[in-house]
């Protein structure tokens, strides 16, 4: 298990090194796989914390930005200001719905991946809708994406890692398989599942009829007592 002395200080590092490179108004760093809305990490300000679990349970999918929209993509820094003008960009639901009610304007994200997938986000915010993130700003996060990623694997995902790998190994599953027993694992319903997996409750249904066949199980319940070590 990561020890949560080391975690908390990757994460102030993390934002002392963000806030020394560009100037903010907040910072949000979350663990976005497999458990892409069902667990904040930590922000620079507790403003944020109950602000982010109002995206969690109702704007994410409204959000162009959100990492399931980029999982294929070598994207890695992607900000409000490059997908559209700020004309545009205020008539977008996000912007209306989410950011300005919490006094934000500008948003910009670094996704952090381990073997080609998202694992985590950062995302950076302003209130000033006259101060967009600039380009030089933007080729700056690119610049240092690479080194917090190097970080982040280091102190954070390599549990995860293993645990995946030793799913598929032991059980024969897929990774999509491995996707939905990470979340079913952490008890939520099957809606919910469903929802930040972007399926269909019948598509659900067939990934778990195959898990429960794979794993020799009959019910969630049986699935999350037998792979109980593998809960984050």
């Amino acid at each position: 298990m990561r020890e949560p002395l080391q975690t908390e200080e990757f994460e102030q590092e993390l934002f002392e090194l963000i806030q020394r490179l560009l100037p903010v108004d907040g910072i949000r760093f979350s663990i976005y796989a497999p458990w892409a809305q069902l667990k904040q990490e930590r922000s620079s300000d507790h403003d944020l914390d109950g602000m982010m679990r109002d995206y969690t349970k109702k704007y994410w999918a409204l959000d162009p930005m959100h990492p399931s929209h980029y999982e294929d993509s070598d994207q890695v820094v992607i900000c409000n200001s490059q997908l559209m003008n700020n004309e545009e960009w205020s008539k977008t639901e996000i912007l209306n719905k989410f950011y300005q009610p919490n006094g934000y304007f500008h948003n910009c994200d670094m996704f952090l991946k381990q073997k080609n997938r998202i694992v985590a986000v950062l995302s950076l915010i302003r209130k000033n809708a006259s101060t967009p993130f600039t380009k030089t700003e933007i080729n700056l996060l690119r610049h240092t994406q690479p080194f917090i990623e190097y970080c982040l694997g280091k102190i954070y995902i390599s549990e995860r890692v293993h645990n995946r790998s030793s799913l598929i190994e032991e059980y024969n599953l897929t990774a999509r398989e491995v996707d939905v027993i990470e979340i079913a694992l952490t008890g939520v319903s099957n809606k919910i599942l469903c929802r930040h997996l972007g399926i269909s409750l019948p598509t659900l249904r067939t990934h778990m009829q195959r898990i429960y066949s794979k794993v020799d199980v009959h019910s969630n319940a049986e699935l999350i007592s037998k792979l109980s070590k593998y809960t984050p």
